[in-house]
C-alpha cells in the first residue's frame, strides 16, 4: 500500500472518531516515507487530540526539522511547547513542598514563555491568573484572566474568577 492510502484511511478513521486507529495509520504513512514533514505534521495533531503530548511534541519536532520553512508547522510546535510548559507548571504547582513562593515565581517564567510561544493558549493565562492571585498580584491577576476570557469567553467559571480577583484586590485596598 502506498502512503497516500494510508493517509487516507487515517482521515476515515478520524471522521469515525477512532483516532487511534488514525494514529497508526499515519504511523505506516510515516514508516512508508520517513522524511514526509506533512505526514508527521498529521500525526502530531492527531497524537495532540488524544492527548498524547510527548509523541505529538515528536513528531511536530521531526517536521519542522525536515521542513523549517513551513510556518504551519512551526505555529504548531509552539503551541504543543506552550501546552507542555502549562502542563509542567500545573504539575509542579500540585506538588506540596516547603519552597511554594520559588516554585510560584518559577512557574510565572514559564507561564510567560509558555504565552510568548502560543499567545492563544488559554491555559496559561489562566493559571498566570491564578499564581498571580496567590501572590497577592492582582493587577497582574486581573489582566490574565481577562486575556483568558477573551481567548474562552463562554467559560462562566473565568468570569466568576475575575470577579473574584476584582473582589479580593478591592478588599485589600480597602484595609490600607
Amino acid at each position: 500500500m502506498k502512503a497516500e492510502e494510508y493517509v487516507q484511511k487515517a482521515y476515515f478513521s478520524i471522521l469515525s472518531n477512532d483516532f487511534e486507529e488514525a494514529i497508526r495509520w499515519f504511523e505506516q504513512a510515516i514508516a512508508a516515507e520517513p522524511d514526509n514533514a506533512d505526514y508527521r505534521f498529521r500525526c502530531s495533531i492527531t497524537y495532540a487530540r488524544s492527548n498524547r503530548l510527548d509523541q505529538a511534541l515528536e513528531h511536530a519536532k521531526y517536521a519542522v526539522r525536515l521542513a523549517p520553512g513551513h510556518d504551519d508547522y512551526k505555529i504548531h510546535l509552539r503551541a504543543l511547547e506552550a501546552r507542555r510548559l502549562a502542563g509542567d507548571v500545573r504539575k509542579m504547582l500540585s506538588r506540596n513542598d516547603s519552597s511554594k513562593d520559588q516554585a510560584r515565581i518559577k512557574a510565572i517564567n514559564m507561564l510567560r514563555e509558555a504565552v510568548n510561544l502560543d499567545p492563544l493558549c488559554a491555559d496559561a493565562y489562566v493559571l498566570l491568573a491564578l499564581v498571580y492571585s496567590d501572590l497577592n498580584q492582582y493587577d497582574e491577576a486581573l489582566s490574565a484572566a481577562a486575556e483568558a476570557i477573551a481567548l474562552l469567553p463562554q467559560e462562566e467559571q473565568l468570569i466568576q474568577l475575575q470577579r473574584d480577583l476584582l473582589k479580593r484586590k478591592n478588599d485589600k485596598g480597602s484595609k490600607k
